[in-house]
């Protein structure tokens, strides 16, 4: 559903109500339609003002007795109420206004006008109203009309006071300017500059939620422009030291970009999963601290993806990702050296270890090759290697479509060689499955008839 076919609906819905003429469309939606008009641009979010005191839990209710929405939610501390409709999340509100204590993000509300609910926002292009009876734009602060046509970010209000009540604005900002591809205003920029160490007095949590939206950008060009914004401000420097500490880190004869560039190349290379652009992000934070000079002067980085596996565990910790999320890109992360020396067909690499990495990381191989072609093609251009990742993903589906599987169980040593479970167990099979990995034709007794001699020596030990 397209916001005009939202408004033209809820018009219908509240003809004949008082609240008809005080309900607007508000932020987000609004900016969204004035720029994106042409493509009939679907909604899935939208907030609406009333100005009307107690007006959000009023035009909840009636939209919900009109129209059949789901149960209105409704917040009283902050005088707001949420609904669902055809798949639709709706937010209402009063317009109010609000007063904040230093390095509290929750704000005292109380009912305002239009204006002043215009200027409790972050930025002009956010602070304007769509009337829900006719379409009307309205624009309270002035600003907003101005900013959309001369595609800037500024602040509604003064920017040390936007900023000031609520930092994670600064991180929105940023966010807004790569999404919408605009400029950041003077005075907002330099207010940014100015405010970004109040971002310690916002919740990580918080913080992660934001930094995850510019992450998940459609476009990965637009998720580069948030990176290198959020470095130029030294707020990169803040929320992700690991990766702000590769800006300007020198590499090997194998590269011809920074560490930092290298990184940004990396994930333009990459898929639009968070997987991937998480993996591509943190692929080389190892680097900084596995930086040596060997005696002809020339640099290695040995060891820097064990560390940076390590190290991404922990940061994404931090960012409240899933604990499985967190084990696939630190196993990611932790392997993609692992083809380094395959040259540049892949060939230099035998079945055996295919087959060893190939049940190391089972499903998740095909991101691993994913990671390393990104990486690859990252590299310096007579380092770069194209057609090594496209030779393997052939090799390893070959394998995987023409050999029998390792088809030999716990089970059936213990039914063989009537031995109790035991940690004995496990390394028996390993021990079979690296014979394996040499020779997958060997069948399950071939394979009993090899570990046999181990089973016996071990019984008569004393």
């Amino acid at each position: 559903m397209t916001l005009k076919d939202l408004r033209l609906l809820l018009a219908e819905a509240l003809q004949g109500s008082e609240l008809l003429e005080k309900s607007y469309f508000a932020g987000g939606a609004v900016r969204d339609y004035l720029l994106f008009e042409g493509r009939k641009e679907l909604v899935l979010d939208v907030d609406i003002a009333v100005e009307v005191p107690d007006g959000g839990r009023l035009l909840a209710e009636l939209i919900h007795e009109k129209l059949g929405s789901s149960k209105p939610v409704v917040y009283n501390t902050f005088g707001t109420a949420a609904v669902t409709l055809d798949k639709l999340n709706l937010e209402f509100v009063h317009t109010r206004k609000e007063s904040y204590r230093k390095h509290d993000r929750k704000p005292e509300v109380s009912f305002g006008t239009l204006k002043e609910d215009a200027l409790r926002r972050d930025f002009g292009i956010n602070a304007l109203y769509m009337k829900i009876s006719d379409g009307s734009i309205l624009d309270p602060s002035g600003k907003g009309m101005r900013d959309i046509e001369n595609r800037v970010i500024a602040c509604v209000d003064d920017p040390e006071r936007v900023f000031t009540e609520d930092p994670l604005r600064l991180l929105r900002g940023i966010r807004f300017a790569a999404r919408l591809g605009f400029e950041i205003e003077t005075a907002t920029y330099e207010a940014i500059l100015n405010s970004k160490d109040q971002l310690v007095h916002i919740s990580e949590e918080r913080i992660a939620m934001e930094f995850e939206a510019m992450l998940l950008e459609a476009e990965v060009q637009k998720v580069i422009a948030a990176l290198r914004l959020l470095a130029e401000t030294g707020i990169l420097a803040i929320i992700l030291p690991e990766v702000d500490a590769l800006r300007g880190l020198g590499q090997n004869k194998y590269h011809h970009l920074d560490a930092f560039e290298h990184t940004l190349l990396v994930l333009q290379n990459s898929g639009p999963g968070l997987i991937a652009r998480w993996a591509a992000l943190l692929h080389d934070i190892g680097k900084p601290q596995t930086k040596r000079y060997k005696a002809d002067g020339s640099i290695s980085f040995i060891g820097h993806d064990k560390l940076g596996a390590t190290m991404a565990y922990e940061l994404l910790k931090r960012f409240s990702l899933p604990k499985r999320s967190r084990e696939i890109i630190s196993m990611l992360i932790g392997g993609h050296m692992v083809f380094k020396q395959s040259g540049e067909d892949g060939s230099r690499i035998k079945d055996s270890t295919l087959l060893r990495l190939a049940d190391r990381y089972k499903d998740d191989l095909w991101l691993l090759l994913d990671l390393v072609e990104a990486d690859n093609l990252a590299h310096a251009p007579e380092h770069c290697m194209p057609k090594q990742v496209v030779c393997l993903r052939r090799r390893f589906a070959q394998l995987q479509a023409n050999l029998p599987k390792f088809n030999l169980t716990g089970k059936d040593l213990l039914q063989e060689f009537g031995i109790s479970a035991s940690k004995k167990v496990g390394e028996l099979l390993q021990t079979a499955k690296q014979a394996w990995y040499e020779d997958p034709g060997l069948g399950k007794n071939q394979l009993l008839e090899l570990i046999r001699p181990l089973v016996e020596n071990d019984k008569e030990m004393p």
